[in-house]
């Protein structure tokens, strides 16, 4: 038998790179957005002995059971902080938004000091499962490897500006953001706009809510909403009602809607641009947005055996990979980037985040008291298949629809659902982030309920 040589041995995709007597136990987090990031605020607490209220009851309980070799959680992510891109209609329409909806994580307080909490930005490239090594690519373009224990793949899906950032860092952001703001406006945002005219193409959610938030913010502007689809919401598993709803809300909300019409778009000399609809009519427009861009796979680093072919990643219900690759026992997927039932949202991905937390955590002690009898052991927390449900800002105003709790729909549901700022406030205080500089004046963060679609202060439609 061959003695492994050592140049294989100081090779970080070596198997051997993951031995360590008395390491503790790596857990290797890739996307740090609403999954992700509920996966890492979990994996900490557990950590301390303080797990969280889950939503689901029969959730283990540790019991203040601590790891003997403790936690380390490392995040790969390409943005220097936490963007809420269920708020970017908002964050990219307001001025006053834009400032607030970049957490950077050195920024906030239950993030900065962590000693067993470490940042790597960058881009995965390839993922080895039997190795248990992931190969990723810092902003410099230089190749690193991370091993690890537990893998949670929370990378979701690449979706395009202004839906998401085109940025990784929180100054480079702003900067697009006022200058994508001074499109709309032509200018200064102070100043009346009368006159001036923004169509948005797709009306998908991301559509709807930016015509919605652009008629709010500057009621001078001419919003005109175009969809290829007799319906807007097409490509969502709703009702007809629901979608015709929507529409209805759009135009009491002052947006013109244009439904039926594939929209062929032209820069003109003056700045200006033709939009030529296939029934012939042509629009002049100041501004254009195109929301119909779909989200991306971010699977390419994984094997093409644990995706199917939508390339997202097979999962078992307590969220770990299927059993097609090596240790797939140890590799989770949380939020847009897996296959699951419903309507893809920010709550869902959060209720993911922590059941991966939770399940790991659980295999963390079962692996550290293996002798133990198998009614000692702690079970896999199994999650349900959920119903299509959504949650969509139009405007002032906010529609809500699931299958048992049916449609509402009005201002007093966007207070309730919204709030004044596209659920951001909701979100931080549920996951529990404040920001350093307030630390001295911010109450503590109150517990948030969650009910039948997810985090009820979060959008649904992102």
């Amino acid at each position: 038998m061959r003695l492994q040589a050592i140049s294989d041995v100081l090779n970080p995709i070596s198997p051997l790179a993951n031995l360590s007597l008395s390491a503790p136990h790596r857990v290797l987090v890739v996307g740090c957005a609403y999954g992700g990031l509920s996966a890492v605020v979990n994996l900490l607490d557990c950590d301390k002995g303080k797990a969280r209220d889950n939503y689901y009851p029969e959730a283990p309980n540790f019991k203040e059971q601590r790891s003997k070799k403790g936690v380390e959680v490392t995040v790969l992510d390409e943005r220097d902080g936490y963007f809420h891109s269920v708020g970017a209609p908002l964050a990219h329409t307001a001025p006053k938004h834009t400032v607030n909806m970049w957490k950077r994580f050195s920024h906030t307080n239950e993030l900065r000091s962590q000693r067993n909490l470490n940042f790597k930005h960058g881009s995965l490239k390839r993922v080895d499962p039997e190795a248990k090594v992931a190969e990723w690519q810092d902003r410099s373009g230089k190749t690193q490897h991370q091993a690890y224990d537990y893998l949670i793949m929370a990378t979701g899906l690449k979706r395009h500006w202004p839906a998401v950032p085109k940025s990784g860092s929180y100054e480079e952001y702003l900067k697009d953001g006022k200058a994508f703001i001074s499109k709309i406006v032509g200018g200064d945002p102070k100043r009346p706009q009368e006159g001036r005219k923004v169509v948005v193409i797709g009306a998908g959610a991301v559509g709807i809510e930016f015509a919605g938030e652009i008629k709010t913010y500057y009621p001078g502007i001419d919003v005109t909403l175009i969809h290829s689809r007799d319906q807007v919401l097409s490509s969502e598993p709703l009702p007809s009602d629901v979608k015709d709803k929507v529409k209805d809300i759009l135009v009491e909300e002052g947006v013109k809607v244009i439904t039926g019409n594939r929209a062929a778009i032209t820069e003109l000399p003056s700045g200006e641009f033709e939009v030529k609809l296939a029934n012939g009519n042509v629009l002049t427009a100041d501004f254009v947005i195109d929301s119909t861009r779909k989200g991306e796979p971010t699977t390419d680093p994984l094997p093409d055996a644990c995706l199917n072919k939508d390339k997202e990643i097979k999962v078992n219900l307590d969220l770990s990979f299927q059993d097609v690759i090596p240790n797939a026992a140890s590799h989770f997927g949380v939020g847009d980037v897996v296959q699951w039932s419903g309507i893809k949202r920010a709550g869902s991905a959060m209720v993911m985040g922590q059941t991966a937390a939770v399940n790991i955590y659980a295999a963390i002690l079962n692996s550290e008291n293996i002798n133990a009898p198998a009614e000692d052991q702690y079970k896999p927390l199994k999650l349900n298949k959920w119903e299509p449900v959504i949650g969509i800002a139009i405007g002032k105003q906010c529609l809500t629809w699931g299958s048992e709790s049916g449609m509402k729909y009005g201002v007093e549901v966007m207070q309730g659902y919204f709030g004044d700022d596209l659920g951001w406030a909701g979100n931080l205080k549920y996951i529990g982030l404040t920001d350093v500089e307030e630390e001295k004046e911010t109450e503590k963060p109150r517990t948030v309920r969650m009910g039948e679609v997810g985090v009820q202060e979060i959008s649904a439609a992102a």
